[in-house]
């Protein structure tokens, strides 16, 4: 535990947008709202008057979540946003466009619906590990209120990531040298019958950590591994019928480098890694596709590859040509660069792994779960997280029919694994 300080100071600050967070601005509409949602589910009914305040006390921690958006000649930029965010019931979709005209110019939500509390983040302010941060702090400081706790000046905080809000990791971190760029192969992609506009299919799978663990071990494989391997074996089951392909599938797993180069920003920190697998035959087996991704996995994990990622994009924001070119061609350019790298990945899957609470609280919490926005491009995606004894596998969907879901979850249960299915109502019909 550490003790800090809730900052009050009413002067105005801007800073830039990190190195990631640049292109989202630059591509989020209604239709690629950017958006994704970490929630918790507590044991108890959400008392929305205590929420409120919770948030209130929460965000002044959070100077990175305290802030709006604007739109100068050369660059976005962040500034400081002295408005109140205000919660809300949930009554729309998940992972929707935040429009900040209608929410008070923050680039997040929180909002609640019977015992979950929901935070929803526009990508530009963080990843998904600061997003945690920001919800279990927001927890943590709700329970007190419940508890009618005294308030103190000297807040005690539960994550020490909040201490170095504005530090830009991949500045920090950025060393001249090798760089390294991303693939532009057309990998396989999903297609089907989509759902109506604006309107997303979500599923999630609940299983017992431990016997994920288990199960795991045993193969002596990470749960992230074995999960990939389960996505594009579904894939090469339902979609390619275990037909040849000439293009691979393709997975895209995000990964934090907070651990790799010793960060605790809360602004974007991560970079990827891509494992997949080209079908050039029939009659694959799971275990040659297992051990292809272990093997993909095992060598692209290293510091000195995430060191030529980050080489490589901040070299682009040095450059002087890039920096003297007016926003509006920038964006021009960063869109065309973006959607020549766009179709290298068949689906992503994003692992923020456990989430810890203080002791004291564990018992008052159902579980965490992550909600990732989709879009006609990216049709599907793939969240994980755990909680205590339970993971969570969530798919969010544009497309009608749940063939890959359905077709995922039931090899979980072959493998000897008890999943229990919960559908926000789009497939109930077709699970």
């Amino acid at each position: 535990m550490i003790t800090i300080r809730g900052n009050q100071n009413s002067e105005t600050k801007w800073h830039r947008l990190d190195n990631t967070a640049v292109i989202f601005p630059i591509l989020a509409n209604r239709s690629f709202s950017s958006v994704y949602r970490i929630a918790v589910r507590l044991k108890d009914d959400v008392n929305p008057e205590l929420l409120q305040q919770a948030l209130d006390d929460t965000i002044l921690l959070f100077d990175s979540f305290r802030i709006r958006l604007h739109k100068g000649f050369f660059w976005y930029y962040f500034e400081t946003n002295k408005r109140r965010p205000l919660i809300c019931e949930e009554k729309t979709d998940p992972c929707g466009y935040i429009d900040p005209t209608l929410n008070n110019q923050f680039l997040f939500k929180v909002s609640y619906f019977r015992n979950r509390i929901s935070l929803e983040v526009f990508h530009a302010i963080t990843d998904g590990t600061g997003a945690i941060n920001f919800l279990k702090e927001l927890t943590c400081h709700y329970f007190r209120l419940l508890d009618e706790e005294k308030p103190d000046d000297n807040r005690e905080i539960f994550s020490v990531d909040v201490t170095s809000n504005f530090e830009d990791g991949y500045e920090k971190n950025y060393r001249k040298g090798k760089k390294t760029g991303f693939s532009t192969s057309r990998a396989y992609q999903i297609k089907g019958e989509k759902l109506p506009l604006f309107s997303m299919g979500v599923l999630h799978g609940q299983l017992d950590t431990k016997s994920v663990l288990d199960f795991c071990r045993s193969k002596n494989i990470s749960i992230n591994q074995y999960i990939t391997t389960v996505l594009i074996w579904s894939i090469y089951k339902e979609h390619l019928h275990e037909q040849p392909s000439k293009n691979p599938i393709m997975v895209f797993i995000p990964v934090n480098l907070r651990p790799f180069f010793d960060s605790t920003t809360t602004l974007n920190f991560f970079s990827s890694i891509s494992v997949g697998i080209l079908i050039e035959k029939s009659g694959y087996t799971f275990e040659e596709m297992l051990d292809a991704v272990v093997n993909q996995t095992k060598a692209q994990l290293k510091k000195e590859l995430f060191e030529q990622k980050i080489a490589n994009n901040v070299a682009i924001g040095k450059n002087i040509f890039v920096r003297i070119l007016p926003l509006a061609l920038k964006n021009l350019a960063m869109r065309i660069a973006y959607f020549m790298t766009y179709d290298a990945n068949t689906i992503t899957v994003s692992n923020l792994g456990r989430i810890e609470m203080p002791e004291k609280y564990r018992d008052r919490i159902e579980r965490f779960e992550i909600l990732i926005s989709v879009a006609d491009r990216e049709p599907q995606k793939c969240a994980v997280c755990s909680y205590e004894d339970k993971l969570i596998i969530t798919f969010t969907s544009r497309l009608k029919k749940p063939y890959l879901q359905r077709a995922f979850f039931r090899k979980l249960a072959a493998d000897g694994l008890d999943v229990v299915i919960e559908s926000n109502g789009v497939y109930y019909e077709d699970l």
